[in-house]
């Protein structure tokens, strides 16, 4: 009977794509978006719709940015307060400035898509480790 294993590179590299995830899915931004410097003006409640439809209040930091001569305005991840007056790089569409991605490691990984790389990741995770203990334990026995 053949064994399988999977390398440790092998396992590094698929936990690097799944870890690119919530990056990948700006894809578009970081293409054809421009960047501008973003300037954290508040921790305000905002009404926020998700994907079921229901409204909930949530916090989130208010961050203004320019483009071209008008002033546009982003939120941060919400339930994450950046400090008032530090200054975000934010990366925008320039035909429509609302498709804006803040460009920090919060901005891309706290939010709502980030558990399906979490889970992915367990998945991969118990994946290969079970493959890795069945080839060591079938070495032993011979």
């Amino acid at each position: 009977m053949k064994v399988y294993s999977i390398s440790k590179w092998a396992f590094y590299g698929i936990s690097l794509l799944i870890f690119s995830l919530p990056v990948s899915r700006h894809w578009k931004l970081f293409t054809d978006g421009q960047k501008a410097e973003g300037k954290v003006i508040a921790y305000n409640r905002v009404l926020h719709e998700n994907l079921t439809g229901e409204v909930t209040l949530e916090y989130a930091s208010e961050i203004h940015f320019s483009v071209e001569d008008s002033i546009c305005k982003a939120y941060g991840p919400f339930n994450y307060e950046f400090k008032s007056g530090r200054i975000v790089k934010v990366l925008y569409d320039p035909r429509d400035p609302s498709n804006h991605s803040i460009l920090t490691f919060s901005g891309f990984y706290l939010n709502n898509y980030s558990i399906i790389p979490l889970l992915l990741m367990v998945l991969w995770t118990a994946f290969y480790l079970s493959f890795n203990t069945y080839s060591k334990r079938k070495k032993k026995q011979k």
